[in-house]
């Protein structure tokens, strides 16, 4: 007897339910480990807010969080607002790179239909072919600290390492990268999700705010390893 072959239709609603399993079979990246990654997963595809993920460095932590996840909200949500922030705009624009890559391959065509639409489809930003409401912000635009993204509004921002070794050895430099953080505040749609992806380099850094700004009950909300 043959192997089961889920049908396209199977694995849509596979990817579109699991996270962890789009990233890993949907996407290919066959680094992520069920011990570590779904745990991770789980918490993105849950009913909080905000969620504070702290890991080290080479832990694949962008692949899931900064292209597999806003793909997966895409997906979902054909008219999400996501903004891709880091600390240099550099960073989240070559995550973007992977994306369109992802978003222009033919499995994910097949899956989903086709994203590329010639409109906005940039350095920067893009906006997918699917998208049925009219909105001035893309459907993923990137950014980084210094960068002003007023009178936008998304419906979710990830955060990817706002801090490194270079901006977190000063008070100074501490205090303009949490001066961006800040902003975030009037730049989240209400009920809008902020996802901050770190790693640790100082005790006063962005991650040190909001575990100390930070009730008890939400500081649940996050998975810190």
């Amino acid at each position: 007897m043959s192997e089961y072959e889920p049908s396209l239709q199977d694995l849509k609603t596979i990817y579109q339910n699991d996270l962890y399993a789009f990233a890993k079979h949907g996407l290919g990246y066959k680094d992520l480990t069920i011990q570590t990654h779904d745990p991770i997963a789980s918490l993105l595809m849950g009913p909080s807010k905000k969620k504070l993920i702290v890991v080290p460095r080479g832990c694949f932590k962008s692949t899931l969080c900064s292209i597999s996840y806003p793909i997966w909200l895409l997906i979902n949500d054909f008219n999400h607002r996501i903004l891709l922030d880091s600390e240099l705009y550099s960073n989240s624009s070559k995550f973007l790179r992977e994306i369109k890559g992802h978003l222009t391959s033919k499995h994910m065509t097949d899956l989903f239909g086709e994203f590329y639409s010639d409109v906005n489809w940039r350095d920067g930003e893009l906006t997918i072919k699917q998208r049925t409401k009219v909105f001035k912000e893309s459907s993923i635009t990137c950014s980084g600290i210094g960068a002003q993204k007023t009178s936008q509004h998304y419906d979710t921002i990830i955060a990817d390492d706002l801090n490194s070794l270079d901006n977190s050895q000063t008070p100074e430099l501490r205090e303009k990268v949490l001066s961006h953080f800040k902003m975030y505040i009037s730049l989240l749609e209400p009920g809008g999700k902020l996802i901050v992806v770190a790693t640790r380099y100082a005790e006063q850094d962005v991650v040190g705010y909001i575990l100390d700004s930070e009730n008890q009950d939400q500081k649940k909300t996050g998975l810190v390893y």
